[in-house]
Formats: C-alpha cells, structure tokens, sequence
C-alpha cells in the first residue's frame, strides 16, 4: 500500500512539474553588431510534442544614423531548426526568387519575422524528443547563413498525459 502512494506522489510530481516547467512565457536570445540588434524568441522553451513553434525575429537599429539591408534575393529571412546534433532538420523558406530588395532602418526602428512551426522535419514527418536549436536570421542565400544569425534552445518533451500513462504503467508493474 506504501508503493502506491509513493508512486502516486511521484505521478503528481512529474505532470505537476512538466506543467510549470512549461508556464515560462517568452525564450529569447540576441547579440548586437554595428549597432544593429538581432533578436530571436519563442513563445516559450519547453514544448509538448506535436505543438506549434512560434518563433520571432526581429532586426532593431540601436544606432544615431540609417542603415540599410541590401539582398540579392527574397525572401531576406529565414527560420532554420537544428536538433542536437547540430543537424538541420527544418528550414522556413526553401526557395528563393531573385529579386533584388532592400530595407532601411532609421535609429530605433525595427522589422520583424516571424513564423509557426509544426515540428515537422523538412521530409513532412514528426521530430523526435529532445534538444533543438531554432535559429532566425536575415538570408542573402550566400550560404547557410547570409547575415547575423542568433540561435535560442528549446526542449521538446513527451506529452503531460503521456507522463502520467508510463507512471501507471509502472505502477501496475510494481502491484504485479
């Protein structure tokens, strides 16, 4: 009867503890260079499998003086996804059109991206568990990468119910 209640005790932790792990409202990251602010953020970092991504970019001059964006092609941004590995397993924008454009940003002005992810790799199937880095950034398609890119990590985690399912399991386990 003692076991029970342990393992009960211990269900309640884990879905109470995956619950508020998950409340963290915003994760972000940003580096400056030439006084620009390239910023990233989720709306979270601990996602349950199968949930949206929703993910920002976003570009500040912080500087006295205009500066401008040229690129080759467009779109000029992208969101790329890694897993722990350091593999790419997701990539926003897939194709580029070439047509040349640009942006200007005046002292304190900003531009923003932004984009939903489905968790899906780029093959259309379901991630895996684990550790992933998103990464935003502007894209001149001169590489991986064309301009500042800043990365921010997220954890994608079993299911709250799912949790609570292998913990009775293993309580039946342990009654048996």
């Amino acid at each position: 009867m003692k076991t029970k209640i342990v393992l009960m005790i211990i269900i309640v932790i884990l879905a109470l503890s995956e619950t508020t792990k998950k409340a963290i409202a915003v994760n972000s990251n940003y580096i400056i260079e030439d006084d620009v602010k390239y910023y990233i953020q989720t709306d979270k970092s601990i996602y349950d499998l199968g949930e949206n991504v929703e993910m920002l970019y976003e570009i500040t001059n912080i500087g006295s003086e205009a500066i401008t964006f040229n690129f080759s092609y467009t779109p000029e941004w992208n969101f790329w996804v890694k897993n722990s590995n350091e593999n790419l397993v997701f990539q926003a924008v897939t194709g580029w059109w070439t047509m040349g454009t640009s942006f200007t940003l005046q002292p304190n002005d900003n531009r923003d991206f932004s984009y939903i992810w489905d968790m899906k790799n780029s093959e259309g199937n379901l991630v895996e568990l684990g550790a992933y880095t998103v990464i935003g950034g502007l894209d001149a398609n001169m590489g991986e990468y064309g301009y500042t890119q800043v990365p921010v990590g997220i954890d994608i985690i079993p299911e709250p119910s799912a949790v609570v399912l292998l913990s009775l399991g293993a309580l039946a386990i342990c009654k048996n």
